[in-house]
């Protein structure tokens, strides 16, 4: 009995200390709510140590909102990676055929299409890994002979043109004595961008001539026509 009163006493004095009900049962060893609900039917906490047990409850709920948030964060990671991984496996080897398929659809995202004018074939971005892509669809599909790539850069002021020439030539493994700086957008106009959004600049590959130009058209046409719903 006294060792009962004794458990009593301590749950009590927690309870004043405004400690919830879980936390006195960890704490105690008490396996029922309903023993510390008897225990405490008719107490009456001071203010203080109802302001305290309000404040150690919303210490609790904000706890268990980062522990789920956590929990929920790594769920998601590693749900992202998992997606992330199928996706990557699906591509095999990619054949002549599909690197034709991939080329000439980037251009139709990216390239200039306009007829006005067209004498030639021309598509700017600032992803190497796309343009790295668009330089193989480019030799190995098109065939075009090295000397007819041209290349320029687009750039901020904040841009080293010697850095984006050095980055952009180990890209698309052009020399970079066949880079050009274009242009140099206006501090006006990059103070509407973030800084350093674009580190290299934005990369333009143009080859002149028409017929190639005529030839991407077409592709973008068949994939068009051969997937029509």
């Amino acid at each position: 009995m006294s060792s009962d009163m004794s458990l009593k006493e301590r749950a009590t004095s927690l309870r004043k200390n405004g400690e919830s009900y879980n936390n006195i049962r960890k704490i105690l060893g008490i396996r029922s709510k309903g023993t510390l609900s008897n225990w405490f039917k008719g107490i009456k906490l001071p203010k203080k140590s109802i302001e305290l047990l309000a404040k150690n409850n919303k210490l609790a709920h904000e706890r268990g909102l980062f522990t789920a948030n956590k929990n929920r964060n790594v769920r998601i990671d590693n749900e992202n990676k998992k997606a992330y991984t199928e996706g990557q496996n699906y591509i095999q080897p990619i054949s002549k055929k599909e690197l034709l398929l991939i080329g000439a659809v980037l251009y139709w995202g990216e390239g200039t299409k306009s007829e006005r004018n067209a004498v030639s074939l021309t598509l700017s971005n600032s992803d190497p890994f796309m343009i790295s892509v668009y330089m193989r669809f480019i030799r190995e599909i098109l065939k075009i002979p090295e000397e007819k790539i041209r290349a320029g850069i687009h750039i901020y002021p904040s841009i080293s043109g010697d850095e984006a020439k050095k980055f952009w030539s180990k890209t698309t493994n052009l020399p970079e004595n066949r880079f050009y700086i274009i242009t140099q957008v206006s501090r006006a106009s990059q103070n509407k961008r973030p800084f350093n959004i674009l580190p290299f600049g934005t990369v333009v590959i143009k080859i002149n001539n028409r017929q190639q130009f005529y030839k991407v058209k077409g592709m973008i046409k068949g994939i068009v026509v051969q997937t029509k719903l």
